[in-house]
This record gives structure tokens, sequence and C-alpha cells, in this order.
């Protein structure tokens, strides 16, 4: 009897075990004026994987039996050859979302490996990897980019962590800030929703007036730095 257990991989940190099957970029940005999106799945290993596919929005435990979203991906399930490549099609669909800022989802992308020729048959438990990414449904009106939304980002020092206020449409993945030669002050990496603001737990007390520098991930998935003054 085979078995699996699933391991997610949330690109939040490392893991022990390897997925073959990755996906090809951190975050999918789909733009509303968009039939679809294509997403291109990689298996780096010499033998064919399983794929399953699904999106949520949000729920970290969801399945293909649970997840409501207005998209429709295809293949929701495929095989991938070793040293292969394989596409993922998302089109939006149903229901209708904010037109003045952006909507978050993940894309799920389970990797089950085959069986290796000398134990089937047999009693087997092998690991089953779920690689999970951001996918940003992002509205005809916003055309300029995260990168702009920096503009509208501010920091508030209090005490042991920031204030972080966005006050653009887009969601802002704040990676980390640093002073100096200490780059990481940040206890845990955070993103800040549309006209929202989130407290950014420090290391060390933080000092009002004084100038940081601000890590945040772009639409590639690069991360990037930005100086700016905390109130």
């Amino acid at each position: 009897m085979k078995k699996y257990m699933m391991i997610a991989a949330l690109f939040l940190g490392s893991i022990g075990a390897q997925a073959n099957v990755v996906v090809n970029g951190t975050r999918v940005i789909y733009p509303a004026n968009n039939k679809d999106v294509i997403v291109q799945l990689l298996n780096n290993g010499a033998d064919p994987s399983l794929v399953q596919a699904w999106i949520d929005d949000g729920d970290i435990n969801s399945t293909p039996e649970t997840a409501n979203v207005p998209f429709l991906l295809s293949p929701p399930v495929v095989k991938v050859n070793g040293n292969s490549g394989q596409q993922l099609r998302i089109q939006k669909v149903g229901a209708a979302l904010a037109a003045d800022r952006e909507s978050v989802f993940y894309l799920n992308v389970l990797d089950i490996p085959p069986t290796p020729e000398n134990l089937q048959g047999t009693n087997t438990l092998q690991l089953a990897i779920k690689s999970r990414i951001k996918l940003f449904y992002r509205p005809q009106a916003l055309t300029r980019g995260v990168e702009n939304a920096l503009e509208k980002l501010t920091l508030q020092a209090n005490g042991k962590g920031f204030n972080v206020i966005n006050n653009s449409p887009y969601f802002i993945t704040v990676a980390n800030i640093g002073q100096g030669e200490d780059k990481h002050l940040l206890v845990d990496s955070l993103m800040v929703a549309p006209f929202s603001t989130q407290f950014a737990s420090s290391k060390r007390s933080v000092s009002k007036n004084a100038r940081y520098d601000l890590m945040y991930i772009d639409d590639l998935g690069a991360y990037k730095s930005k100086a700016i003054t905390a109130h």
C-alpha cells in the first residue's frame, strides 16, 4: 500500500526535502485585462512526477475539493516528465473582484513522485511536496506596479518595531528593514495589504526620525531596497 505524506514549501525558508517539480517564479501577477496567465512548471529530476494544482484564497489547509475561488486552472492534474516542463493556464471566471485594489490568492502545486520500481507492491511512505506561491489579481486601474507603491508606504517607529502603513492599492511584501551594518532588524517578513497598517516586530528598539533601508519584493520576485525615514 502506498501512502503519502505532504510537506509544504512556502518559499519562506528551507526544508529538508526538495521538490523535483518547481514553479518558475515566486509569485504570479494577473492583470485584469488579460484573458489568462501562464505559469511554467519545471521538473528538474530525471523521473516523471504527477502534479496536482489548485488555487485557494488564503486557507493553507485547502484542498482541490474545498477551494472556492473565481479562477479556472488547467490542467488540474498533469504528468511532468523528467528534465521537462509543463504549463498551467489560469483564467479569471465567476465573481467580480475589487476594482480599486489588488486581491491575493495562492497557487498550490503538489509534486507526487513515482514509486521506485523495486518498491512496487510494497508498503511505502513517500513525500508529496507542496509548493505554494502568491497570485495577485491586479485591476485595470492599477498600471504602475508595486515599486511605485513604495511612494505611499510610511514607517512609524513604535518601540521595538514599526507600524508599516500602506496607503497604496497594492500588496507590499516587506522582506526586512535594516540600518547601517545591521541588515536584518525584523523578526519576520510581512505582507501589508492595500490601505492598511501592520506592526513589524524588531529585534531591538528603533528610533523616530532615523533613516532605514526597507527591503521589499518586486513584481518579478526580486529583492529591492529603498531608503526610508521612520516618523
